[in-house]
C-alpha cells in the first residue's frame, strides 16, 4: 500500500507510514486561512486493504496554520474510485471513518488490491477535466475563446453564450481564483450547463443576456493543488487594489482578466463563485454565503446601477442560501475585483460562496444555476 500526492491537484507532503497501512500526512499550505486543503492517493498495491490517514497542518505556518486549518473542521472528507469524476463523502460508504482531534484529522478507506482511491478535504475538479468539459460544451454550442495564457503557459478556458435579442445584458461568470474550491469552479460550470440546456427558462435566459464564463482562472494553482494562491504567489482576490486608478494586478491571469472586462467587455453583472469549508460559525444548512456592499452608494455612482444591485442583493437574500453560514454577511474590500469593477463598470455584483464540504458535484452546479436563475429572473424582467 503506498500514499501519494505527485499527480494534478494533488496536495500532501511528508508522508510516511508510521504503521502498517496508517499514514502521517502534511498539508501544503500558502498563508492561513488558506491551509485546508489535501488530496492524495491511495494505491491498494498486491495485497489492498484498510488505509488510515492522519493529516496534519502545514508546520511550516506555525500555530497560524495550525488554528487555520484545524478551524474549517468538522467537516465532511471526500474520496473518489473513479480519477476524479465521481465524489463520494468518506462517511457515505465508511461510517464513523472520520476523526477529528485537537491537532489533526484522520479517516479510513478501503481499498481493493490493485486499485487505487483519491481521499481529499473536498471534491475535486482538475483542469484537465475542465478543458474536456469546455470541448464537450463547444459541442453543444457554446463559443470557446481563451482569455489567453496563464503565468505558466497553460490556456485559460473561456466560453461565450451569446444572445438572441438585441441589446442583452452583459454577464459574466467567473471562479477559480482559489484553485481549492473546486465546487465554485463547478457552481459556474452548472450555469453554462443549465443555459446549454432545453429547459424553457433557459432557453428565455439567453435570449436577453450574452454571457462570458471563465470557471476557473487560476489554472497553475488547480494543477499545483494549491489552497488559493497563484504560482507568482499572488492571493488573486486581493490583486485589484487601485486597479480603477491605473494600478496593475501583480499575477499575470489578474492583468488579463482586468484588461478584457474593463475594455473590451464591461459586464452589468458579474457572478462570481468561491467556497469554503466546515461549519464552525456556521449557522443553518447547506451552509452557504455571500459578500455585499455595506455601503454600497460609494461604489455605484449612477442610481441606475445602485437600484440593480440592490435588487440583486435583496435576490439573494430572499431566493437563496446564501445567508445560512451566518446573518452577518462579510463585506468586500477595495482589493476585491467587485469593487473596483463596480467603481469602473458599474457592474452588479453577485458574490457567492459554496460550502464544498457538503456540496457534491451535481449539487454544486445546481447551487450555481439557481443562484443564477434567481437573480435573472427579476432582472430580465426589468428590462
Amino acid at each position: 500500500m503506498r500514499v501519494t500526492s505527485d499527480f494534478e491537484c494533488g496536495n500532501g507532503k511528508n508522508i510516511v507510514e508510521i504503521a502498517p497501512g496508517h499514514f502521517r500526512i502534511e498539508e501544503e499550505g500558502e498563508k492561513s486561512p488558506y491551509c485546508k486543503y489535501f488530496c492524495v492517493r491511495v494505491d491498494g498495491g498486491a495485497e489492498g486493504g484498510i488505509a488510515e490517514l492522519s493529516i496534519y497542518p502545514d508546520p511550516l505556518l506555525g500555530d497560524a496554520g495550525r488554528i487555520g486549518f484545524m478551524g474549517h473542521y468538522p467537516s465532511k472528507l471526500w474520496f473518489s474510485e473513479s480519477e476524479m469524476t465521481f465524489w463520494q463523502p468518506v462517511t457515505n460508504r465508511w461510517p464513523n471513518a472520520d476523526v477529528f482531534g485537537d491537532d489533526h484529522i484522520c479517516t479510513r478507506v478501503a481499498v481493493p488490491a490493485g486499485e487505487h482511491v483519491y481521499v481529499a478535504s473536498n471534491l475535486v475538479w482538475p483542469y484537465s477535466q475542465l478543458q474536456q468539459w469546455s470541448e464537450a460544451m463547444v459541442a453543444k454550442g457554446a463559443e470557446s475563446f481563451p482569455m489567453g495564457m496563464s503565468f505558466e503557459g497553460r490556456p485559460i478556458p473561456r466560453l461565450h453564450l451569446p444572445a438572441g435579442d438585441a441589446d442583452p445584458l452583459r454577464v459574466m461568470v467567473l471562479s477559480g481564483q482559489h484553485p481549492s474550491e473546486h465546487c465554485a469552479t463547478l457552481g459556474a460550470a452548472g450555469i453554462v450547463e443549465f443555459l446549454l440546456s432545453q429547459h424553457p427558462e433557459a432557453q428565455a435566459m439567453r435570449r436577453g443576456c450574452d454571457v462570458w464564463a471563465m470557471p476557473m482562472i487560476n489554472v497553475d494553482g488547480n494543477v499545483h493543488g494549491r489552497n488559493g494562491w497563484t504560482m507568482q504567489d499572488v492571493n488573486p482576490c486581493e490583486d485589484f487594489s487601485g486597479a480603477v486608478e491605473g494600478v496593475v494586478p501583480k499575477a499575470e491571469e489578474d492583468r488579463q482578466l482586468w484588461r478584457w472586462l474593463t475594455e473590451e467587455f464591461r459586464p452589468d453583472i458579474i457572478f462570481h463563485f468561491h467556497g469554503y469549508l466546515g461549519t464552525r460559525g456556521c449557522a443553518d444548512a447547506p451552509y452557504d454565503g455571500m459578500y455585499i456592499f455595506n455601503d454600497a452608494a460609494a461604489v455605484y455612482r449612477k442610481p441606475e446601477d445602485l437600484a440593480r444591485y440592490r435588487l440583486a442583493t435583496d435576490l439573494l437574500f430572499w431566493d437563496t442560501a446564501g445567508l445560512s453560514a451566518s446573518t452577518t454577511l462579510p463585506e468586500h474590500q477595495e482589493s476585491h475585483l467587485e469593487t473596483q469593477l463596480a467603481l469602473a463598470c458599474g457592474t452588479t455584483s453577485v458574490f457567492y460562496e459554496i460550502n464544498h464540504g457538503f456540496a457534491g458535484v451535481a449539487a454544486s452546479k445546481q447551487r450555481g444555476a439557481h443562484v443564477f436563475r434567481s437573480v435573472m429572473r427579476a432582472l430580465l424582467a426589468l428590462g
